[in-house]
């Protein structure tokens, strides 16, 4: 199913014939170290995301969708949303997550995804925090995250890379949503 379009992409809900690529990105050891897990994902371990993404999808209206380029049908990557609870300040907020095949690296399209993300979660999902953690050293994911307006947090300890990661944040204010 189509989620949202941009000029050059669509963000779609994954599907179970979609492992291949999922095994491509998450598989990847470049993707990995980028995003805090040690190693690579097992086709088992890509295979669970997918199912739990699509139940997510079923149960809340939003995952991290496949990216794919609308020239080619080819996925390039995921962006979408997490759930995400931070205990110590009894908030419930969504995490923004982006992660993109190293052939896809510096064209804009995480940029580019990632503000199709906002703007969904603006029109469709009932929050007012959007987060994002980064895995320490990404300069990258840095550079997005202040395009898109997310300020810089703090340290927060994601139990998903079981380490403290630098937290962005973005408010959606009354004018934008």
């Amino acid at each position: 199913m189509i989620i949202t379009e941009t000029d050059r992409l669509i963000l779609r809900t994954w599907t179970l014939e979609d492992l291949p690529y999922g095994m491509s990105l998450w598989g990847n050891v470049e993707v990995i170290k980028h995003i805090g897990l040690e190693k690579p994902m097992t086709r088992e371990e890509v295979l669970e995301s997918i199912k739990k993404g699509i139940d997510h999808q079923i149960r809340n209206g939003y995952q991290h969708w496949a990216v794919t380029l609308k020239k080619s049908g080819e996925i390039i990557g995921a962006c979408g949303f997490n759930a995400f609870h931070q205990v110590k300040e009894q908030e419930r907020s969504i995490e923004l997550v982006f992660h993109f095949m190293p052939e896809a690296w510096g064209n804009g399209y995480a940029t580019e995804a990632a503000e199709a993300c906002l703007n969904y979660a603006h029109e469709h999902i009932k929050t007012d925090r959007i987060i994002a953690g980064v895995e320490g050293g990404n300069i990258r994911s840095i550079r997005i995250l202040d395009k898109l307006g997310f300020n810089y947090m703090g340290l927060v300890y994601f139990e998903d890379s079981k380490k403290f990661e630098p937290m962005y944040e973005f408010r959606l204010t009354p004018k934008r949503r």
